[in-house]
């Protein structure tokens, strides 16, 4: 008798797991609408959070890099200025194109041989700043370009597709019309200026554009 009436607890709790729903062990947390609703409030909120890191992140970058690309062409800046300024005083043979000034002048041996006013690049296509050098010479040719194609009497590349040739298009030179209508980069000088460039400068001629 004793042996039954302790097996009929045990027998209880078999049947309570049994019959007891799978949701009082199961893992699976169900939330209400209302929290639900919450739930997708905080995490729009976080994701709100989180672009405006990465924005303000992205703006850090952007300036950074700004400044230092600003910084790079400052001492560029400089050291062509330098380098002109060297040349000036060491009396050697180069060509010298000013943007401020936009002037073109021709030292041989420190003396100014040739000075015309020029026409460089306009804002946004300006002309490269540097020092280079004559690199390619023809008396004629056709510049072809997106929107334009011209003859020009007198060529000399010093870098890349710019170079010193005449522009028969032009009735002035000089002064501020590089701001509002300068080149695609060259530099342009009337053609007696550059007939004279062309024959007395020999290829590999220096110059230094600032």
């Amino acid at each position: 008798m004793k042996k039954f009436i302790g097996f009929i607890p045990a027998l209880m709790l078999a049947a309570l797991l049994v019959v007891a729903p799978k949701d009082v062990y199961a893992d699976e947390v169900v939330l209400t609408a209302e929290q639900q609703a919450a739930l997708a409030q905080i995490s729009a909120a976080q994701q709100a959070a989180l672009n405006s890191l990465l924005e303000q992140q992205a703006a850090a970058i952007k300036a950074t890099q700004k400044a230092a690309e600003e910084a790079a062409a400052a001492k560029a800046a400089q050291e062509t200025e330098q380098a002109a300024a060297d040349a000036a005083s060491s009396g050697m043979t180069y060509i010298d194109i000013s943007i401020a000034a936009q002037t073109l002048t021709y030292y041989v041996n420190g003396v100014a041989a040739l000075s015309t006013p020029c026409v460089t690049g306009s804002p946004g296509r300006s002309t490269p700043t540097g020092v280079f050098s004559i690199n390619n010479k023809v008396p004629g040719k056709y510049l072809t370009g997106p929107t334009w194609h011209v003859w020009v009497n007198r060529w000399m590349r010093f870098s890349g597709n710019c170079g010193i040739h005449d522009a028969s298009w032009r009735k002035s030179f000089g002064g501020n019309i590089y701001k509002s209508n300068g080149s695609h980069g060259c530099v342009n000088i009337p053609f007696s200026a550059a007939d004279t460039l062309y024959n007395t400068a020999p290829l590999g001629t220096v110059v230094i554009v600032h």
